[in-house]
Parts: structure tokens; C-alpha cells; sequence
């Protein structure tokens, strides 16, 4: 059975997407594991990063999206998963990445990520979910479907979630065993860490609720563990990280919930080389610039994914 690790911040900007991008595909390449990458962000960025946009429209247009998917459950029918991932869509000249799998993502999810359902929003009011407890479970078991019917397919799921704790990403912290924030280590990127875990854990005790109201019992629900900080997009001085990140990286390992373990050690910096390779949909290391190269010889993502091997085994 995978590991499902969800990637989440409430922020954007902060690296989350190229992350769960260069984690994916190192475990592919670099340690032969089996990965399904799932994109429920509406921006559709991780499907992007796997193959151009013609590419994604003709899949889109002859299979469909994770959109198809959530209308079929919605529906009441059989959501068929294996039916709309996208075997190996990373292309490196006439041959592909293999092992690394898409469900790609649409911007037809928008309406539904951003409340569409019964019990919309984060936290519903109690009577609400009294009221309403079953409806209110069953919108947050689609990933759970989802991903029960390849789980024994693949070794690691990785979900990208868009930048809220809105229906999608609810939906995607309980389909998943684990769940990393990345953040940027500056004031703003990093004051609302210990409020986002707190926000988890409050959403957590909800489905509980839920479960304890719904009268025929609930479904076995549960939220995924905290798994860690990634720290991204570090600036430097040539070798040297600036005294900013520095402190703001150990302040954060301080915090409440986080602790001394709770970040990873190792981090990626500011890169001109990971905006070319992510123009050419290509991880770093398979991109032939010299900016990329150099980028290529930190090895940051790849100490990043051996930290997440050993993090999730």
C-alpha cells in the first residue's frame, strides 16, 4: 500500500508545487519508487510541470481531469481512478520519466475548492454538522476513494493542495498519512505556521463531531499526521544563507507544535536554474542549462527526498 503525503500552505508562492514536483520525480529517478502525483489545485501548476498545456488539453478532452472524477462522485458512480491517471507524462526528449504517474487537475474544480458543497468551509457551525453530519463526511471521502483504489500500485501519492484548508484540501489531509508545509523562512511566509497545524487539528476534531453525530456511524475518518517544514527559496550571499533565513529557520523550530525535529534539514535556495527547468517541464536535474547544471550539483532536492524517504518510510 502507497504512502500518501499531502503538501499544503495557506499561502501561495512558497514553493509547494515545484516541491511536491522534485520529490516526486526524485523518488522515481532517483530511488525507483512508484509515484502517483494528484493535482487538486485548480491553478493546475504540478500538471503543468508534467507536460505542456496542448498535451494536457488533448488528455483532458479524450480522458478527462480530477474534475471528471468529482463530478462522477458527486454523481453517485464509480469514479474509476486508474481510468484518469496520466501514465508517465513527463517527457525527456523521445523517452518519458518513468514510474511517475499524473491525475491532472483543471480549473473546473475552482467552484467546488472554494465551497461548493453542503457543508462548505472550514469550520461549520455545530448544528450544522448535527444536521448534516453524514452529507458532510461523505464530501470529504472523495480522495479517500480515490486513492484506495490504486494504493497498491504505487509505493509513495503525493497531493499538491491549493492554498487553503477549503473542501479539496480537507478531502486531501484525510486521504493522506502524512502532511508537509513548505514555507519560505521570512516573516510573513512563516507567522501562520502553529495557526495552520492548529487549523488542521481543529478540522481533525470536526470530522470526529461529524462521525460521533452521524447516526448510522461514521466512516473511520481521520486526519493525516504532521510530517514536517520544507524550507524553500533560501536566500544567499554566494555560499552563505543571509542571518534573516537563518533566524527565522531556528525561531520556527521552536514554535509549538514543530519543535526541534519537525523541520527538514535540508533546504533549496534561490535558483535561476529551477524556473528554466520548470518552463521545459523537467526536473532540474534532467535540464541541460548551465543554470540548471548548477543548480543540479547542490543536490538540494535530492537531500530533500532522501530526508523524506526516511521521514516516511
Amino acid at each position: 500500500m502507497a504512502t500518501v503525503v499531502s503538501f499544503i500552505n495557506y499561502k501561495g508562492g512558497v514553493g509547494k508545487t515545484t516541491t511536491t514536483y522534485h520529490v516526486g520525480c526524485s523518488l522515481a529517478y532517483h530511488h525507483q519508487k512508484r509515484v502517483l502525483m494528484i493535482d487538486i489545485d485548480p491553478q493546475t501548476n504540478l500538471t503543468f510541470l508534467c507536460a505542456p498545456i496542448e498535451k494536457w488539453e488533448q488528455f483532458k478532452k479524450r480522458t478527462g481531469t480530477i474534475a471528471t472524477m468529482y463530478q462522477r462522485f458527486q454523481q453517485r458512480i464509480a469514479i474509476d481512478t486508474k481510468r484518469y491517471t496520466w501514465t508517465e507524462p513527463i517527457q525527456i526528449g523521445n523517452r518519458r520519466l518513468q514510474k511517475v504517474d499524473l491525475i491532472p487537475c483543471d480549473i473546473d474544480l475552482l467552484g467546488e475548492d472554494l465551497g461548493g458543497a453542503a457543508v462548505s468551509g472550514s469550520f461549520p457551525t455545530l448544528e450544522l454538522l448535527r444536521r448534516n453530519s453524514k452529507e458532510f463526511l461523505r464530501e470529504r471521502r472523495f480522495l479517500v476513494t480515490a486513492v484506495k483504489e490504486v494504493s497498491d500500485k504505487y509505493d509513495y501519492i503525493l497531493i499538491d493542495c491549493p492554498p487553503n484548508l477549503y473542501l479539496m484540501t480537507q478531502n486531501a489531509l484525510i486521504a493522506s498519512d502524512w502532511y508537509v508545509v513548505t514555507a519560505i523562512p521570512d516573516h510573513l511566509s512563516t507567522i501562520g505556521l502553529s495557526i495552520l497545524q492548529k487549523k488542521v487539528k481543529k478540522i481533525g476534531d470536526i470530522i470526529t463531531s461529524a462521525e460521533t453525530f452521524a447516526s448510522e456511524g461514521g466512516a473511520g475518518l481521520k486526519m493525516a499526521k504532521f510530517g514536517g517544514i520544507i524550507f524553500v527559496k533560501l536566500r544567499s550571499g554566494g555560499d552563505m544563507i543571509t542571518n534573516t533565513h537563518l533566524n527565522t529557520m531556528a525561531r520556527v523550530r521552536t514554535l509549538a507544535g514543530v519543535g526541534p525535529n519537525g523541520c527538514f534539514s535540508d533546504y533549496t535556495t534561490e535558483l535561476i536554474g529551477y524556473g528554466e527547468a520548470a518552463e521545459n517541464s523537467l526536473p532540474v536535474w534532467l535540464y541541460d542549462s548551465t543554470n540548471a547544471k548548477r543548480a543540479t550539483k547542490l543536490r538540494q532536492y535530492e537531500k530533500i527526498t532522501d530526508e523524506f524517504l526516511r521521514r516516511f518510510k
